[in-house]
């Protein structure tokens, strides 16, 4: 995990996407710790007192220009901290904690990687997928959400060379009709081959693939999402069941071993 700091940064685009996402790039006045895809950031809106806590965002992309950070945010506006974020103006100021967390390891040598993304769970999977293709890794994609419209990282993907995409919308209105994992039912594993699986979504849509990858004997490591209020582990407000006992999303995730989870009973497809 790297060490997480407290700065005050300031908003430098706001770009909307779409009626109900958008893209926020902030300024950050010093260089951070290096960001391993899936670690994620608390933001802390200043102009406001409507909001008191700070919000866990997934990290979507950072860059670094000499002593400088810019970390890009991509949301969907889903209540009042997110619509708030998304009216917030060029150089208003915002508090952010970072980085935070523990980020995807790298697949085991000889492995290509199978990314599953269910709607916004594409948000730390993208960076994600950028790596991987830095390294040559083969990589295969299954990306569903609920429209076409909500297929927010659809054409930077469609702009990659060298990977594979399967596309579903439960509306069928791009790609197949239905959810993402009807597609896991179908992928085709070689016999012998070596994949590692990396996934991002709702819970069902989780247990469904760790299920999928325990019967393979499959390396597989999910991105777990829950409420949290301070994201260092002092609030315990984000625990996660775990064979290990109860263990902090914001702290020990939110990257987990699926095979190391114990999935709620109501956790179905």
């Amino acid at each position: 995990m790297s060490n997480p700091v407290y700065l005050k940064g300031e908003i430098r685009e706001n770009n909307k996407i779409g009626s109900l996402y958008h893209c926020l790039r902030i300024f950050l006045p010093r260089s951070l710790d290096p960001i391993t895809p899936g670690q994620f950031a608390m933001l802390s809106i200043e102009i406001t007192k409507d909001v008191l806590l700070p919000r866990p965002f997934s990290i979507h992309n950072v860059e670094r220009k000499g002593s400088v950070s810019y970390l890009d945010f991509l949301f969907k506006v889903v209540g009042k901290g997110t619509a708030l974020l998304a009216d917030l103006p060029i150089s208003s100021a915002i508090r952010v904690l970072a980085p935070l967390g523990n980020g995807f390891p790298d697949p085991p040598s000889g492995y290509k990687a199978l990314i599953i993304a269910g709607g916004m769970g594409i948000v730390p999977l993208f960076p994600l997928i950028l790596r991987l293709k830095e390294s040559s890794s083969p990589v295969s994609v299954l990306y569903g959400a609920k429209s076409r419209d909500d297929l927010v990282c659809l054409p930077p993907l469609l702009d990659m060379r060298d990977i594979k995409i399967k596309i579903t919308t439960e509306d069928g209105t791009k790609g197949e009709a239905g959810i993402v994992t009807n597609l896991l039912d179908r992928e085709e594993v070689e016999t012998g081959a070596k994949t590692a699986i990396y996934a991002c979504g709702p819970e069902p849509m989780l247990k469904k693939v760790a299920g999928f990858a325990a019967e393979r004997k499959m390396p597989c490591w999910v991105s777990l999402e829950k409420m949290m209020a301070c994201g260092v582990g002092a609030c315990l407000g984000c625990v996660t069941k775990t064979k290990e006992g109860y263990q902090c999303t914001c702290k020990e995730g939110p990257i987990f071993a699926s095979q190391d989870i114990i999935w709620a009973d109501d956790a179905e497809p």
